[in-house]
């Protein structure tokens, strides 16, 4: 298994694209800011939180792949996960991961729902991964279940 993690960041609905384009549904709209272009319009907050939240992850943790991906992408979030977590903790626990894993707004790092991007925000969010990715890949050392809104299917 690779050491560097996969972070997965599942759109929120109401980042949801109409019209499918490349595997994970659509772009991120850009949210880098430049002379020329438009400033965006109010409906896309959640894309720029996205946005800022992938720009972020990227720059604090360079060797991490960080994956922006649709939530109905199930071909990619459940065998994706499934076999992180199935390698750490065993068929049940990677099954009840794989259902959570296409939460809208789920932050998911090797597999693992740390939280809700929407309600973390994007400075949470590094704050949830670096606390995963610093208790190592050892289960025993990683924090209990998360609660809000993408980990509240914890007992699936």
């Amino acid at each position: 298994m690779s050491s560097d993690p996969l972070i997965v960041l599942v759109r929120p609905w109401r980042d949801a694209r109409g019209g499918a384009g490349g595997c994970c549904a659509a772009p991120v709209p850009r949210f880098r800011l430049c002379d020329d272009e438009p400033l965006p319009r109010a409906e896309d907050d959640v894309s720029l939180l996205l946005g800022r939240t992938y720009e972020l992850l990227r720059d604090s943790l360079p060797t991490a792949d960080v994956q922006i991906v649709d939530a109905s992408n199930s071909v990619y979030l459940v065998p994706t996960t499934f076999s992180r977590v199935r390698r750490r903790s065993g068929t049940r626990p990677a099954l009840a991961a794989a259902l959570r894993a296409t939460t809208p707004g789920a932050v998911l790092v090797d597999g693992e729902c740390v939280g809700d991007l929407e309600e973390l925000g994007p400075e949470g969010v590094l704050e949830a991964v670096r606390d995963v990715v610093a208790a190592g890949r050892d289960p025993e050392t990683r924090a209990g279940p998360v609660t809000g809104a993408a980990g509240s299917r914890a007992g699936v």
